[in-house]
Formats: C-alpha cells, structure tokens, sequence
C-alpha cells in the first residue's frame, strides 16, 4: 500500500459522488485540509473517516482499510503534524488549526506522548470554541478528561474543567458553567495564591457567576484576588487578565469608578505588541462593558477604534459580530438609528453563528431599536425573547429585568 493509496480513494469517491472538497470537508473540515488529504500529506483520524464516510453515503470500515497507519514510532510523522498544527493557529485559521491538531494529536495519542497529545488536543478544543462550534469543543475536552494519557495533575485537570466551563457559559447553560468552574477552583485549592492555574480558574468562575447574575458571589471572588500591579509575583497578562474580570463585575454591579479603575489597569498592561489579540478583545470588552452601563464617553469611542484596528489583523467572524453588536449598541445610544439598523440588520442574517451571551444582547439591541423608533410591541417582543433566552440559561434576575422593562413601555 503506498503513501497515496488514501487520497487517491478518497478524491475518486468525491468525484464520483459529486461532491466539492467544500462538500466533502461540510465546514468541520477545511478546504485545505480535505486537499492535503487527497494529496497523501495527511491521514485521517477516526472521527475524520466517520465524517468522511456520511458525507460519501459509505461503510467507514471501508474507508478504514484505506488508511494507511504510520508506524508507532514515526516521530518525524509527529514532529511535521504539530508544526503544522502550530503554522496554522499562529496564522489565526481555526478551521485549518482544529484539523491538524487533531491529526497531531491522534498521531501523539498512539504513539503515547502525553505531553503532545494534551497540547494538540486543547488546541483543537481552543480552536473549535473560537469556530463556535461548541458541541465539538465538549466531546474533544470530555474525551481529554476520560483520557488515560490525561494525567492526574490537578493544573491539567483544572484547566479542561474551565474550558468545559466556556463551552457551557457560551451554551447558555449557565448553571452546568457555574459548577465546572468551582470545581476547577476546587482542583487548585493546593496551589500557591498567585499559580496561573489557580487564577485562571478564578477568573473563569467570575465570568460564570458575572453572566449568570451572581454578582456578589462574583465580587467576593474578585476581591478575594491578589493582582496589585507591581506588588504580585504574577506575569503581567495574568494581572491584566485579573484586572479586567474584576473590572467587569463593577461595571455589571453598577461601580462605574472601580470598573474604570480596574479597566484602566488592564488596559496599562495589555499591550499589542504584546498580545494584539488580548488587546483587541480586551478593547471590545470595555466598551461593550461601559455601554452597558450607559457609558458614552470618548473612552468609549477609542475603545471601540482600537478594537476595530486590532480586528484587521486577528480575531475570527465571531469577534467581528460582537465588535459590530457593541457598536450597534453605541449607535443606540447616541441616537444614530440609521448606523444602528444596519448593524443589526446584518447580525440578524449571521444570527445563527451567535452564541448566548451574543443572541440575547441581539434580541435586547432590538429591543432597544424598536422602543426608539416609538414601536413598543416589537420593542416588547424582542426584549421578551431576551428575557426567555435569559431564563432558559438561568439567569433569572437579567431575565425579571428585560420583563421590568417590558412593563415600562406598556405604562
């Protein structure tokens, strides 16, 4: 059997189906990565030939016959799949990025190499939340955690229950997130006050508790924190990162002045020369944060301008989308219902690709919309979805707000 043999099989069977690469790959497989296949310079995975063979309407044991296995020991195999894994995610292509790491990491998995086989495998998890493609995210990361190359340490075990955390906070279940995250918490209770681990677990249970309306308990997470500037032995994207979650529950609790101080720090530390795509998000985030606050300030405006320059070099369609609700937002409030109407216009035609937290600030942006251009009942209709979306996730007190509201416009 030579290096060919599947590709030649697999673009014969394309061919004859009448399927594009497009088609074959149906966007869990990129374009480029579905050629390099047909081209010998790939082999498939398991969850590759299953995907394969629906889409060809055949067996997956034939197409198992075609593959070519690598011997266990081919380490130059390894090396060249993770370079490639690693190529794409510095190119920013998550598509591409999710497709050699999880050929990486299945090459890692049968040649038992844990410590590569976790980096490809959460880089496949990592790239898939950025796709939102959130159900392929839970089965990479709960497939890690049953693992027997998983090791038992509690950083590694803490950060695949974060991660599991995001996918369901991003899911809209947000109870399920507030629990992953405490016990990622949990698994770094021995570490020292300022490990990462421990500190990125924290700030993944503020996010949970912040989201879902908890926001007290999210405080006293917050500030139970450690992150002065200059005088903690964290790296300084960590303190930025603490500095942000921090500021963000202030902003939500309504503590304009702490939320502009922590912020104000966060953005002292992140710089893009640094981490353009932090700096990015983190622009995004304080003004989506302050406009929630009724915020409309120049802080806003340069917040906004940086985020959009950032965006011009990294961040995926989804980055984009919450770029244009905040600045959807800004039009709101500052009474430019036209610029208004045309970014929810276009983020209504993309609203499946939304994930909760991004669905229902849509539904309340309409909401918004529509009480300004004096049409209470669609007005009443999109903050009622809001509300229902609110509720559904757990988060009840955001969701007995948007009702509040609804009342206000029939009085």
């Amino acid at each position: 059997m030579n290096d060919m043999r599947f590709g030649d099989m697999l673009r014969q069977a394309r061919t004859t189906a009448g399927l594009t690469q497009a088609e074959l790959g149906d966007g869990v497989y990129s374009t480029h990565f579905v050629s390099l296949l047909e081209r010998g310079l790939r082999q498939p995975t398991p969850d590759m030939v299953q995907h394969f063979a629906a889409r060809l309407g055949m067996d997956p044991r034939t197409l198992t016959w075609w593959v070519e296995q690598p011997p266990a020991d081919d380490q130059p195999a390894l090396t060249t799949a993770v370079f490639a894994a690693n190529y794409a995610r510095d190119m920013r292509d998550d598509g591409l990025a999710a497709c050699e790491a999880e050929h990486a990491a299945s090459i890692a998995f049968e040649q038992r190499n844990a410590p590569v086989w976790w980096d490809m495998s959460m880089l496949q998890a990592q790239s898939l939340i950025g796709l939102r493609r959130l159900d392929e995210a839970e089965n990479v990361l709960l497939t890690m955690d049953r693992s027997s190359l998983m090791s038992p340490t509690p950083e590694l075990r803490s950060i695949v229950q974060g991660r599991l955390s995001v996918v369901a906070r991003s899911s809209g279940r947000l109870v399920e997130a507030v629990e992953l995250a405490r016990r990622a918490v949990e698994l770094t209770g021995g570490l020292p006050d300022h490990a990462p681990a421990r500190l990125q677990a924290a700030f993944i249970l503020i996010a949970a508790l912040s989201v879902k309306g908890e926001l007290d308990e999210a405080w006293d997470v917050a500030t139970s924190l450690d992150i002065t500037d200059g005088a903690s032995p964290a790296p300084s994207l960590l303190i930025a990162q603490g500095a942000w979650a921090i500021g963000n529950v202030a902003f939500r609790r309504g503590d304009v002045e702490v939320g502009e101080t922590y912020h104000g720090l966060a953005g002292k530390l992140l710089l893009p020369q640094a981490d353009l795509q932090a700096w990015t998000e983190f622009h995004r985030a304080s003004a989506d944060y302050k406009l929630h606050a009724g915020i409309v300030d120049d802080s806003v405006r340069t917040a906004l301008d940086n985020a959009a320059l950032g965006l011009q070099l990294v961040g995926t369609t989804t980055h984009r989308q919450e770029l244009e609700l905040a600045q959807a937002r800004y039009a709101l409030l500052t009474d430019d219902l036209d610029a208004a109407q045309s970014l929810l216009k276009g983020l209504i035609n993309q609203r499946d690709l939304l994930d909760y937290v991004a669905e229902t600030d849509l539904e309340e942006c309409l909401g918004l919309y529509y009480a300004a251009r004096e049409s209470p009942k669609q007005a009443a209709h999109h903050l009622a979805a809001a509300a229902r979306l609110h509720s559904e996730a757990g988060a009840d007190e955001k969701a007995r707000e948007l009702l509040d509201r609804i009342q206000d416009l029939s009085g």
